[in-house]
């Protein structure tokens, strides 16, 4: 197992409320995540439409590939945004979901395709929203944390062209977790622009 680095916590003020703290019982949460679960739409090869037929070009550029890193930490989602042409930078965004009882922390991410990537959140300073990177994500016990355009994101310098796969295609990255260790996952490469 890789060893990642300690760093200090974060605040979680800004953290959503809990299920549990909203009133709502868990397991009619519980119940209705598995419904949607077992209904939910893929997307077939095409990227226009999905199983049952429906028309999906709307949804073009923003399908994700799933994936159950194991164990109690669930990633999901994972998507990195095609880089504009002529730039060596990137944003990555997905899901992630701490169903332990224990809270968790994304200390650092790694690829092979990449020169290092960075943990960013966005601020608004004077006005003005700004990037900011930060040391480390919290995940608390029982919480989805979501890493999405305009909020928090990974942030891949240094990309390594041409990229190993093209639009559609899958991108391996790494994501190290201060308490479950270093997981393996595939993140599709989608173009945002259209």
């Amino acid at each position: 197992m890789i060893r990642c680095r300690q760093v200090r916590p974060l605040s979680t003020h800004s953290q959503p409320l809990s299920i549990a703290q909203r009133g709502v019982n868990p397991l009619r949460w519980a119940s209705l995540a598995l419904v949607l679960a077992a209904t939910s739409l893929t997307v077939q090869a095409d990227g226009k439409h999905d199983d049952k037929g429906h028309d999906m070009s709307h949804m073009k550029g923003m399908e994700s590939v799933e994936h159950s890193a194991g164990g109690k930490l669930d990633i999901s989602h994972a998507t990195v945004r095609a880089p504009i042409p002529g730039r060596a930078m990137s944003a990555a965004f997905m899901t992630l979901t701490n169903k332990s009882a224990k809270p968790d922390r994304l200390v650092s991410a790694k690829s092979s395709w990449t020169d290092h990537i960075e943990i960013h959140t966005h601020i608004h300073e004077d006005g003005v929203m700004k990037m900011r990177q930060i040391n480390g994500l919290d995940i608390p016990a029982g919480r989805v944390v979501t890493l999405k355009p305009g909020g928090l994101h990974l942030m891949l310098f240094g990309l390594k062209q041409p990229l190993p796969a093209a639009i559609g295609g899958s991108l391996p990255l790494t994501l190290c977790f201060e308490h479950t260790g270093c997981q393996n996952i595939s993140a599709k490469l989608v173009d945002m622009r259209q």
